[in-house]
């Protein structure tokens, strides 16, 4: 009987040891479906969030000139100190009006059809301008917020010096419409002489 009773606790003591591997090894089976190993382990969302920022940093900072001047622009003259700042860019030619480096909307001598215009003829809104600015604006604004900073909507316009005010108006009045705010505007920087004319 005393054999028999000592086999009784010998088999339940082996089934407990069975019973508690098999408990760790479904608790650690657990625990690494749900990604969590041990203290050590590394979180790839984090790492893409933080990489994410960096290579926008550096796109932003280190990337192209700031401003590209088209080729058959004639800017003005300026003895302006400012350096140009990396930031959305509309070039008007004389054939068409461009916002960073593609061709939006065509010109007619200088003017947009007045179909590609709300209200017609004597409209301010260029309908396929505002379009590309508005994924521009969008663009800036994811931007901003991987890198935690703020979108301030400034525009850099490009205009050639033959560009009639009307349509410079109307650019203008767009990128209002859009959601921009500062404008600054491409000059060449020149000194002048004593007369007053570029040299």
């Amino acid at each position: 009987m005393a054999n028999n009773e000592q086999l009784d606790e010998e088999e339940l003591a082996q089934q407990a040891e069975i019973l508690a591997r098999l408990k760790a090894k479904r608790k650690a089976k657990r625990a690494a479906a749900r990604g969590i190993e041990g203290s050590t382990s590394l979180n790839l969302n984090s790492m893409m969030d933080m990489m994410t920022i960096i290579l926008c940093f550096l796109l932003k900072n280190y990337g192209q000139e700031p401003i590209k001047v088209l080729p058959g622009l004639d800017l003005a003259y300026s003895t302006a100190e400012i350096i140009p700042k990396d930031m959305t860019t509309i070039s008007i030619t004389d054939t068409a009006i461009v916002v960073s480096d593609k061709e939006v909307v065509a010109l007619t001598d200088r003017r947009v059809d007045k179909h590609e215009k709300v209200g017609g003829d004597q409209g301010l809104i260029i309908r396929k301008l505002e379009t590309a600015l508005r994924d521009e604006v969008e663009k800036h604004r994811q931007m901003a917020r991987q890198t935690k900073s703020e979108f301030e909507g400034e525009l850099t316009v490009v205009v050639d010096a033959e560009t009639p005010y009307r349509l410079v108006a109307e650019v203008l009045q767009t990128s209002i419409a859009a959601e921009f705010k500062n404008f600054r505007f491409a000059v060449v920087k020149n000194s002048l002489s004593a007369s007053g004319t570029p040299h």
